[in-house]
């Protein structure tokens, strides 16, 4: 299975048997972050860990896979209202609970939430970029690691995301016996490289046919940053 969480993996976790379980368990796994950080902003740790557990059994339990089409946008959107779906129905339940079932009560603290929806919905977006953006440099150390360069790349990855110091390439490449030059081309290479594996990230949790150099704007004005 690919290391790469895709619109493919919502379509295969449709199904049954071996596969299905495996489409399931990495959606899960890339994920979780994302929902646990959506959670924890509503409760204690503990709480956020338990609501987590408790959406993807959800997820399982109402077969949530069967109604995700790429055709209706990004998968970042599908689940941030299943998440907030989720979300609102089991805090109904609560404040139902907690007021005997009347509804009015319950429908009033629930207009708290839709206030705060926008917000909400920026945090879950900028969440989502980050662990893009993790994923993507996870999977170019692993590159470096493979080619024999992780010593190299973990003295250059700062310089993903930052402008070089005064001299910076100078002193990495007295180092790695490298001028600084060299150290300027390989830094732009593993920048070049990190936007490609980003954009693979992207590509498949977006309807098809979508530009992904727009997804990529939006990614950079999630974080606030240039890749």
């Amino acid at each position: 299975m690919s290391a790469t969480t895709r619109w493919s993996l919502i379509l295969a976790a449709r199904g049954q048997g071996s596969d299905a379980r495996d489409a399931l368990a990495e959606l899960c796994a890339a994920y979780r972050p994302v929902l646990l950080a959506y959670f924890r902003r509503h409760g204690e740790a503990q709480r956020a860990e338990d609501e987590t557990q408790a959406f993807f059994l959800h997820f399982l339990q109402q077969r949530l896979a069967e109604r995700a089409e790429p055709e209706r946008g990004s998968f970042r959107a599908f689940l941030f209202t299943a998440a907030e779906n989720h979300r609102r129905e089991r805090l109904r339940a609560e404040l139902t609970a907690k007021r005997g079932g009347g509804a009015w009560h319950v429908e009033d603290a629930l207009q708290t939430l839709v206030d705060a929806g926008t917000d909400l919905a920026t945090q879950f977006d900028r969440d989502w970029a980050l662990q893009v953006l993790a994923r993507a440099r996870d999977r170019l150390r692993e590159e470096a690691d493979r080619a024999g360069r992780l010593t190299l790349f973990d003295a250059l990855q700062h310089l993903l995301a930052e402008a070089p110091e005064a001299d910076e390439y100078s002193r990495i490449g007295s180092v790695f016996g490298m001028s600084a030059n060299h150290v300027a081309v390989a830094v732009k290479r593993l920048r070049d490289r990190l936007r490609a594996l980003v954009g693979h990230e992207l590509v498949d949790t977006l309807a098809p046919g979508a530009d992904v150099e727009v997804e990529l704007e939006w990614l950079k004005r999630a974080l606030r940053a240039e890749l």
